[in-house]
């Protein structure tokens, strides 16, 4: 594999650089029919096309891609609009108009990979091929090597089910080094349809414009997602297989990675109806003063997929759509005859159809009312006062569905620690893992399920049964001044609070207590606590395993409190043996830990049922407040100006759904939103050059030129900090997990544009173009079994000095025909613009800036209007 990892090639020896080439290519028309019908009545026409053809160098989808080149992504896109509208004028103060509006959105090519093969073929040299990802392990001297203890079997390698046009290499991370293979979040390609009827009707009476009107809409997104199929392997050094804590090589050159992920293809037809209806009036009080008010009633129905390829978590409850079974050889290995006794049944997990589960997962909200006034006030011809306030409704995006799809029983999805490269689904622990991945399932409803075959299970975004409407209240104030002719001032004050938005949060994140327990106890004693039948302890990454505790005859010192339950209980101790299949609440929902045992509750096999179950609910809350001030200079003598300037501040709990919040605290990962900068300050213009006029080709030459640009100056964005060290003990890693390393004193910002070398907390002395002082003394792992006190995000990153400006000449050959030549200059003054450092701490490059933005890009163009 490491023929995909380039030489180095810049000047300290050890890094690579390149400048990959993107491709787009598009085209697009429009169309527009207007049609007088009589003095009353007009129809208009309106279509849209647009065709795409992308290939990014790098595969970006939700940052889950390679930092290599040749391993880039297609993207083809088509857009079409159709949107025919009528208007009719009733009476003089009566007018009705109705639109309808179609819009179609195919992306039957998206994020597909640059290079597909099928995953065997990954290898070239004939050594590599015969243990290239096929179930053969290169262990096999003896029989005590892999070869020895399991044999050979396919399914202990990466096994898809796919033709090997939608596979590839599989994505290897090399945490702080390189990243190769496809990207791991896979390729989408869809088809989108939506529908939108509008009518509205507006009535003059006196000094009122009262305006009523409905907005139907219906949403159908078809797609087919695959979702790290070839899998991902993750090198860390967090886990029994690291060989070195400060250098992740070792650990990938001898096939000990930290964790294995393989996800599943599988289709989705999503579909979602929203209504709306609303009442307004502006109230002209008198001449300078105007009321505007009205009410908004906003149904959105929960994403749902016609499908039913989706799944959520109920917990005591078991499906009834899908029921389990075992077969011969499960009840022969795991000493049960049923799934609930063998310990095997997917207590919690539900699909729609299963009793109070609907097509939605959730329930559908009612009461979405909008409320909204606003007033203005103009005391003089030059002064107007304006404020207003009112509710907004924000339904959730078709993405967030799209995690819910090729999920047990619609495919696997299956997270697996401390693995072999070769083999990924064999532990170092000597545990041999279910491999469950067999193309796109599509098992009917009411057939019965080798639940067994899933686990153990990770399970994303599962909707919680009580979801509402994300709504934000916003209000605002702001005063305009006329200082001159043409010259106008606005200061103003904006808003918003955010209410029952979107969040992650994991529902079977690992009892940190119980770990510790098991840790003080091991300490104490060695043989009170086993793991897979040999001596053991918890710790980082270990959650998932299978515990023996035998508990002392009190609780004593070493338990004060009595023994912590995953569930969230305590036991006092009294010389009891305890059986835990995973640290979780729900990792292994019928095992009592004080009754269970192998045939009785408990997997024999020691693998749990569940691992994470991500769950997305309407939990989290967000503040916006903001100074705004701007000058506008209205297009006169030549030149037209604009200034803006903003300061700001935005805090939130999560910034998007990829964010998981605190399991135990939601309101603890309450921080800087990630697109916060606390100042920004914009100047646009536009001026026509004043150069005498000249006739003939004298005047084609330097007549007509004009100069235009924005100047933008910006704070920078917060750094998303972040561990998966997991010295928390919740075991619990996502797009952005909750876990974040301490930060001792302040923060310290350096100069990127200079190597520096820093004694870092994971990897000893580590040399790069720092942003952040990343010293030992700085940051380090929080105390085992607890979260830091450092907030996700702190503030903050490289700011922006971006001047763009383009000169623009037009050419006349006739009143209605002209050439207009440009040449647009981009970062005019070519000044290097960071982008934020690696804030994850789990990497070697902590604190490094890995990227720039754009360096100075230039490109002509000429058009013809006609």
């Amino acid at each position: 594999m490491l023929r995909f990892v380039p030489a180095a090639n810049s000047p300290d020896g050890i890094s690579y650089q390149a400048v990959p080439v993107r491709a787009d290519t598009q085209n697009q028309f429009t169309l527009r029919f207007d049609h007088h019908i009589n003095s009353r009545q007009n129809f208009s026409f309106y279509y849209y096309f647009t065709n795409d053809a992308d290939f990014e160098p790098f595969y970006n989808f939700q940052a889950s891609g390679a930092n290599i080149p040749g391993f880039g992504a297609n993207v083809g896109s088509r857009y079409q609009q159709f949107n025919p509208s009528h208007t009719w004028t009733i009476t003089n103060s009566l007018i009705n108009e109705f639109r309808f509006t179609y819009m179609r959105e195919g992306q039957l090519t998206f994020q597909h990979p640059q290079s597909t093969n099928a995953v065997q073929s990954s290898c070239v040299s004939p050594a590599a091929q015969a243990v290239c990802f096929n179930g053969v392990s290169d262990s096999n001297s003896g029989p005590a090597s892999i070869q020895g203890v399991f044999g050979t079997s396919p399914q202990y390698g990466i096994t898809t089910g796919l033709p090997a046009s939608r596979t590839g290499v599989p994505f290897i991370n090399v945490s702080g080094g390189f990243a190769i293979g496809n990207g791991w979040e896979g390729e989408l390609p869809q088809v989108g349809n939506s529908f939108m009827w509008t009518d509205s009707l507006t009535w003059v009476k006196s000094n009122h414009t009262m305006k009523f009107g409905a907005d139907i809409r219906r949403s159908r997104f078809d797609q087919t997602l695959y979702y790290n199929v070839s899998g991902q392997f993750n090198f860390n050094s967090t886990t029994e297989n690291s060989v070195l804590y400060n250098d992740n090589y070792p650990g990938y050159l001898l096939g000990l990675d930290d964790s294995y992920t393989q996800g599943s293809a599988q289709r989705e037809n999503v579909r979602n109806t929203g209504v709306y209806l609303f009442a307004q009036d502006s109230w002209k009080i008198k001449p300078s003063l105007t009321l505007n008010y009205g009410l908004r009633w906003e149904l959105d129905t929960p994403l749902a997929d016609a499908l039913h390829h989706v799944q959520t978590f109920r917990p005591g409850q078991n499906s009834a759509v899908y029921p389990c079974v075992l077969t011969p050889t499960e009840q022969a290995s795991l000493g049960g005859t049923d799934c609930a006794s063998a310990g095997v049944q997917p207590t919690g997990l539900v699909v729609p159809g299963d009793t109070g589960v609907p097509a939605g997962l959730t329930q559908t909200y009612y009461k979405a009312f909008a409320p909204r006034i606003g007033l203005a006030y103009s005391p003089n011809s030059k002064t107007t006062f304006r404020g207003g306030w009112g509710l907004f409704y924000n339904p959730m995006e078709q993405l967030v569905l799209e995690q819910f799809g090729a999920e047990p029983p619609f495919g696997g999805s299956t997270y697996v620690p401390a693995t072999f490269l070769n083999t990924p689904f064999i532990s170092q622990a000597g545990n041999l893992s279910p491999n469950p991945f067999n193309g796109i399932l599509s098992p009917k409803p009411g057939t019965s399920q080798d639940w067994a075959s899933f686990r153990p299970m990770l399970l994303y975004g599962d909707f919680q049964p009580h979801m509402r409407t994300q709504y934000s209240a916003q209000y605002n104030f702001n005063i305009e001044r006329e200082l001159a002719r043409n010259v106008v001032l606005q200061l103003g004050y904006v808003g918003s609070q955010g209410h029952r938005l979107l969040a992650s949060h994991d529902i079977n994140a690992a009892n940190p207590q119980t770990c510790l327990d098991i840790i003080a106890l091991a300490n104490n004693d060695p043989s009170s606590v086993s793991s897979y039948g040999s001596a053991g302890s918890c710790g980082p990454f270990l959650e998932d395993n299978q515990f023996t505790v035998t508990l002392p005859a009190s609780n004593g010192a070493l338990l004060p409190n009595g023994f912590h339950l995953p569930s969230g209980g305590t036991i006092q101790a009294a010389g009891q043996t305890l059986n835990f299949v995973g640290l979780r609440p729900y990792s292994s929902p019928n095992c009592n830990p004080l009754t269970g045992g192998p045939g009785n509750g408990c997997p024999a096999d020691g693998v749990p049922v569940f691992t994470n179950i991500f769950a997305e609910d309407t939990i989290a809350a967000s503040a916006y407040n903001s100074f705004q001030a701007s000058l506008e200079k209205r297009f006169s003598h030549g030149l037209q100006l604009q200034a803006a300037y903003t300061f700001s501040k935005s805090l939130d709990w999560a910034s998007s759904f990829e964010e998981t919040v605190n399991p135990f605290d939601y309101k603890a990962s309450r921080a800087l939103s990630l697109f916060n900068s606390a100042q920004r300050f914009v100047v646009n213009y536009y001026w026509d050059i004043p150069v005498r006029r000249y006739s003939g080709l004298k005047g084609k030459v330097l007549d007509d030129w004009s100069m235009s640009g924005i100047i933008q100056f910006q704070s920078g964005f917060p750094i998303r900090i972040q561990t998966q060290d997991d010295n928390e003990l919740i075991s619990s890693l996502f797009f952005l997990g909750a876990g974040a390393p301490q930060l001792n004193g302040p923060l310290q910002i350096v100069d990127p544009k200079v190597i520096q070398t820093y004694n870092t907390f994971n990897y000893g002395p580590v040399a790069g173009h720092y942003y952040l002082n990343a010293d030992q003394s700085k940051f380090t792992d929080p105390t085992l079994g607890t979260f830091a006190t450092t907030p996700r995000s702190v503030c903050c990153g490289p700011g922006q000095n971006q001047w763009d400006v383009t000169f623009s000449k037009r050419i006349a050959l006739s009143e209605a025909k002209y050439f207009q030549f440009r040449a647009d200059i981009f970062n005019l003054f070519n000044k290097t613009q960071f982008d934020n450092p690696d804030g994850n701490f789990s990497n070697s490059t902590f604190g490094q800036v890995l990227q720039a933005r754009d360096p100075r890009e230039v490109q002509f163009a000429l058009k013809f209007y006609f």
